[in-house]
C-alpha cells in the first residue's frame, strides 16, 4: 500500500507514537511518504528517523523557503482558479476556501512540485490534519482514503477555538476516525461522528526497547516523570506530594524529564517547598535516554489534570514504556489513562489534584513491597496484550484493508448500469 501520513510536526521527540507507526508501516513493505507542516525546534532527534532514512520520505508544506517563489506561485494560482472558484460549482462553498487560500496554495505547491498526490491510505494524525487533508481531498489535489486520528488536544482546544461544529464536514465524509481511546470514541460520536466509522486504535510501543527491570525499594524512593511542562501534566500536584513525602520522614529521588512553558513555575515551587536537593529538572532526553534512567526508578508517576481550558491527555505511551518496563505507576482517573492503568491490579489511580491522595498511594506502596512483583508483571502483560505496536500496526494495516475492501465494494453496489 501507499501510506501518506499527514501530520504537524516531523521529527518531533515527543511523539514517539507516529514514529513507531511510520517505522512500522516501512517495514512491513508499505510505501510510506510524510506530508507535515515543519520540524520541531529541538537538537535531539529520534534515532530511528536517520536509521529509516525519514528525512528523504518528507515534505513540508509550511511556508519556509524561497518566499518570493511561493508568493509568485499563489498569485498565478488564484488568477487561474478564482473564476472557478466564484462561479462553479458549490460556489459558496468554494468561497470559503478563499479565506483559507495561502495554506492551501502551500499544500498545492508541495504536492505538484514533488509529483504526489494519489495514495492508498492517507493516515491523518490530530483532527485538524484531517480538516486540511479532507479539504484537499474535496479539492481533487489529493486522492486516497482519509483515516483520521485523534489524540485529545484535537477533541478540546481545537473546538473551542472553531466551534463545536468544527469536524461536522469531515463527520460528513467518507473519512474514517480513530479515536486512541473509548473515552475520545464516545466524545466524537456525541458530536456527530458515525459510530460504524469511528473505530478505537490504541496508540503503542515497542516493548523490545524497554527491558523488564523492576526495582524494590529499600531506604530511598525514587520517582521519575517525563512530560511537557504544561498544565494537565500535574506536575505541581506530584511535586507537592513529593514535599508531603518528605515532611513525613521519607527519603525521596524525584526526576523529572521534560521542558515546557511552565517551567518556572515548576521551579518557584521546587524552591518554596526546598525540594533542590530532593527533585532534579534534567530538560529533554531522547526514548532511549529516558529507557536508561528508568531501569534505577521504582515509581513512575504522571499526575494529569483537566487543564482551566479543558485540555486533556489522551492515553500517555510514557505510561506504556514505564509499565513495559515493571514500574508501579501511579496516575489520575483522567480521561484514557483508566484504559490502560487498572488501579491495585497494574498500577494504581487517584483523583485529579488531589494531593493527599498521592501522598497516600505512594506510602501504600512503599509498606506494600509485598505486591510489586504482581503489579510489575500484571503492568507488562497489559501493555503487550492491548498496547504492542507490533500487533497494533499489524491490526492498523487490516482496519485499512477493510475499510478499502468495503468502500470498493460499496462503490460497485451503488454503480449505474452503462
Amino acid at each position: 500500500m501507499k501510506v501518506l501520513f499527514f501530520i504537524g510536526e516531523f521529527p518531533k521527540l515527543s511523539e514517539t507514537f507516529i514514529l513507531n507507526q511510520i517505522t512500522g508501516m516501512i517495514s512491513s513493505g508499505h510505501e510510506v511518504t510524510i506530508f507535515a507542516d515543519h520540524k520541531e525546534n529541538n537538537s535531539k532527534v529520534h534515532e530511528d528517523v536517520s536509521k529509516y532514512h525519514l528525512m528523504s520520505k518528507v515534505h513540508y508544506y509550511g511556508f519556509d523557503g524561497n518566499k518570493i517563489q511561493r508568493r509568485v506561485f499563489l498569485l498565478e494560482r488564484l488568477i487561474r482558479w478564482f473564476p472557478k472558484i466564484l462561479f462553479g460549482k458549490n460556489s459558496l462553498s468554494n468561497i470559503r476556501h478563499i479565506l483559507k487560500f495561502p495554506i492551501l496554495i502551500s499544500f498545492y505547491h508541495q504536492l505538484h512540485v514533488n509529483k504526489i498526490g494519489s495514495f492508498d491510505v492517507i493516515l491523518a494524525h490530530f483532527g485538524p490534519n484531517g480538516v486540511r487533508a479532507q479539504e484537499l481531498i474535496d479539492l481533487g489535489w489529493l486522492k486516497g482514503r482519509l483515516f483520521t486520528v485523534f489524540h485529545g488536544y484535537d477533541m478540546i482546544k481545537y473546538l473551542k477555538t472553531n466551534g463545536m461544529d468544527a469536524y461536522n464536514k469531515l463527520f460528513a465524509s467518507e473519512s474514517v476516525l480513530l479515536p486512541i481511546s473509548e473515552f475520545w470514541k464516545n466524545s466524537l460520536i456525541r458530536l456527530g461522528a458515525d459510530p460504524h466509522r469511528t473505530i478505537v486504535h490504541h496508540m503503542g510501543i515497542d516493548l523490545e526497547k524497554f527491558e523488564f527491570s523492576p526495582q524494590i525499594y529499600d531506604q530511598e524512593i525514587t520517582i521519575l516523570s517525563v512530560a511537557r511542562f504544561v498544565e494537565k501534566k500535574g506536575l505541581a500536584y506530584g511535586l507537592l506530594a513529593v514535599s508531603q513525602l518528605i515532611k513525613k520522614g521519607y527519603k525521596v529521588r524525584y526526576i523529572i524529564i521534560g521542558n515546557g512553558p511552565l517551567k518556572a513555575d515548576l521551579k518557584k515551587v521546587i524552591a518554596e517547598n526546598n525540594l533542590d536537593e530532593h527533585v532534579k529538572l534534567l530538560g529533554w532526553k531522547t526514548q532511549k535516554e529516558i529507557a536508561e534512567l528508568m531501569k534505577a526508578m521504582q515509581i513512575v508517576l504522571l499526575p494529569s489534570v483537566t487543564s482551566r481550558d479543558g485540555d486533556m491527555e489522551g492515553i500517555p505511551v510514557f505510561l506504556m514504556e514505564a509499565m513495559a518496563m515493571g514500574k508501579i505507576v501511579v496516575s489520575t482517573y483522567h480521561s484514557g489513562i483508566p484504559e490502560l492503568i487498572d488501579n491495585q491490579k497494574n498500577g494504581y489511580l487517584v483523583q485529579e489534584k488531589d494531593i493527599d491522595g498521592l501522598v497516600g498511594v505512594l506510602e501504600y506502596i512503599v509498606r506494600s513491597k509485598d505486591k510489586w512483583t504482581e503489579i510489575a508483571d500484571n503492568a507488562r502483560t497489559k501493555v503487550d496484550s492491548e498496547f504492542n505496536i507490533h500487533k497494533l500496526n499489524d491490526r492498523l494495516v487490516e482496519i485499512f484493508q477493510n475499510e478499502l475492501k468495503n468502500h470498493d465494494e460499496d462503490l460497485k453496489e451503488h454503480k449505474l448500469p452503462l
